[in-house]
């Protein structure tokens, strides 16, 4: 009996309305190798185009002092959290996907450092167009959304382009992900 191949953690980042779940979704959808991590928010649930599970801040706190989490972060008023549930499936070989924080990969790095990163990458004008089509900002909180955007660069990040049909990102991450990683085996 041979050993199941190793597999991987993989964090997604892109600014919000990328569309990082709808291609998590796509490349889990198509193969079944592929798992999303759930996150836990301390956002209150919504119809929102994420899968997550929203719990208050108190249960936040005490889920991470009793080490739940393997990743968390703070970002825009709201704490999040990837379980360490999902390492049993990334050593039975599944390749995990999340959804991450561009400002907290550094830590995230330090945690588990054969963590793959893809950045799912949108232009200006396709991110603005999303954004306002999703709705949960005025014009002028999306205005200054797209201000504050910042250029993002990790050494070892791959670069999804998410500007076109979903169908296209989505086979583009999934050559992505077969490929094996530089300077890997």
């Amino acid at each position: 009996m041979t050993a199941p191949s190793p597999g991987k953690l993989v964090c997604v980042l892109g600014p919000s309305g990328a569309g990082k779940d709808a291609l998590m979704r796509g490349v889990a959808a198509a193969m079944p190798q592929v798992h999303l991590a759930r996150r836990l928010i301390t956002r209150p649930a919504h119809n929102d185009s994420e899968d997550y599970d929203s719990v208050t801040d108190t249960d936040f706190a005490a889920l991470q002092q009793a080490g739940h989490f393997l990743f968390h972060w703070q970002a825009h008023g709201f704490s999040y959290g990837v379980p360490a549930s999902v390492l049993p499936r990334v050593e039975l070989g599944a390749t995990v996907l999340f959804n991450g924080s561009r400002a907290a990969l550094p830590a995230m790095r330090q945690i588990y450092p054969d963590l793959r990163v893809f950045v799912i990458d949108v232009s200006p004008d396709v991110l603005a167009e999303r954004l306002h089509k999703r709705g949960r900002e005025t014009a002028c909180e999306i205005t200054k959304r797209l201000e504050r955007q910042v250029d993002f660069t990790d050494e070892t990040a791959e670069i999804i382009n998410n500007d076109g049909e979903l169908a296209t990102s989505v086979a583009s991450f999934i050559t992505s992900l077969q490929r094996p990683e530089e300077g890997g085996e």
